[in-house]
């Protein structure tokens, strides 16, 4: 009888297209964890093609279709765990469903739609004793675990501040993201979640304070947006200027503007009190030259042992998504607990959520008044409209 585990998968729309991907490079690698016998999607065509995309690489019976997950459940009492890439809308409701039937869950970011909904997720996996991890990749990129190491060994002194700064234009439709009640924001919780995590990943540090001013500059997104043609109104963000507190007396200037046209801005770059740290230039220390992001990645490699590397990047695996799903497994067959968990995977979502609510409220807020649900005037017409309590 196979060890592997049983997996189902929730939601077979665009990011799960990635975890299919992640799926087969472990499988390539010999690492044979999961075991896929279902797929659900209220679309039945997109989780035939993931389906048969298992099919394609695993071999053995075709996973079973479903439109629905509490018939998927029901129907696949040997399901260990399930991988859960829906719309944000849905993650508590469906994780929560999941955990309570006794499966571990693999959720794609953000954790929960709201602050709230992450506590229901939370809530469910500790009690009922289930592994929960967010599928934050973006942290298991090999150059992102070089910047950490770079940081955590002084190579430029004390981090003082971060500089994220993003301007550009972009007013194409992206379908449900393109709605608060779907989303729980724009782009600032969507892609800022990674981008928050990985602050807090790269400068090992919390985040403790937050102002921020929000604007939505651009009322639609269009087909077509050099023309302002095919048009929809939206209700997200556009434009986010943040200050930050972080611990140790850091500081970072978080800004992501979507509705910016000409010149566009592109920087991310963390000082300290030795150099600084590059997203695009390199490490350069004060007085020394630079070191690019590849030398910097050598350095790393040439200073880590063998188990080390195996944990970082198993069996040579580059692909974020698969070492992410490897994590999961583990955590799973060991008893222990994935490098980003739902604990992580919550305090990245709140300093985004500490943005909304600073904008919201017009003034400094708290990490711990957001994580606590103290603060929910930005969130609580999505609270209310999904019945979350």
């Amino acid at each position: 009888m196979s060890d592997r585990l049983k997996m189902g998968l929730i939601g077979c729309g665009g990011m799960s297209g990635a975890h299919m991907r992640g799926y087969q490079e472990l499988w390539s690698k010999g690492i044979k964890s999961f075991d896929i016998v279902a797929a659900c999607d209220i679309d039945a065509s997109r989780a035939e093609e993931r389906a048969n995309q298992a099919h394609e690489f695993q071999g053995g019976t075709k996973p079973a279709v479903y439109t629905d997950v509490e018939e998927m459940l029901s129907k696949h009492s040997d399901l260990a765990c399930v991988d859960i890439c829906a719309l944000h809308r849905a993650h508590h409701t469906l994780a929560v469903t999941a955990l309570e039937a006794g499966l571990h869950v693999i959720i794609e970011k953000p954790l929960g739609i709201t602050m709230r909904a992450c506590k229901l997720i939370l809530n469910a996996a500790e009690q009922n004793g289930r592994i929960l991890s967010v599928a934050e990749n973006y942290r298991l990129d090999r150059v992102q675990r070089a910047r950490r190491w770079a940081v955590r060994q002084g190579w430029i002194g004390d981090p003082r501040m971060v500089f994220w700064i993003e301007v550009s234009e972009g007013l194409g439709k992206w379908s449900w993201r393109n709605f608060k009640m779907d989303a729980g924001g724009g782009w600032v919780l969507d892609g800022g979640v990674h981008f928050t995590d990985l602050m807090r990943f790269i400068l090992d540090a919390e985040a403790v304070e937050v102002y921020a001013i929000n604007k939505a500059y651009e009322p639609y997104r269009y087909d077509n947006p050099a023309e302002r043609q095919g048009g929809y109104d939206v209700d997200v963000e556009d434009a986010m200027i943040s200050a930050i507190k972080f611990e140790r007396g850091i500081t970072a200037q978080w800004t992501w503007v979507g509705s910016g046209p000409g010149n566009g801005i592109s920087r991310r770059t963390v000082y300290g009190s030795e150099g600084s740290l590059d997203f695009e230039a390199g490490l350069t220390p004060r007085g020394g030259k630079t070191i690019s992001n590849e030398g910097l990645l050598q350095e790393f490699l040439a200073h880590i042992n063998a188990d080390e590397r195996e944990y970082y990047f198993p069996s040579g695996i580059e692909d974020t998504v698969a070492i992410e799903l490897k994590y999961f497994a583990d955590a799973i067959t060991t008893g222990g607990k994935p490098e980003v968990d739902g604990i992580e995977g919550m305090r990245s979502e709140a300093l985004c959520m500490a943005v909304y609510e600073s904008g919201w409220h017009g003034r400094p807020v708290t990490l711990a008044e957001i994580e606590n649900c103290e603060l929910e005037g930005y969130q609580g017409e999505i609270n209310e409209k999904l019945g979350i309590a």
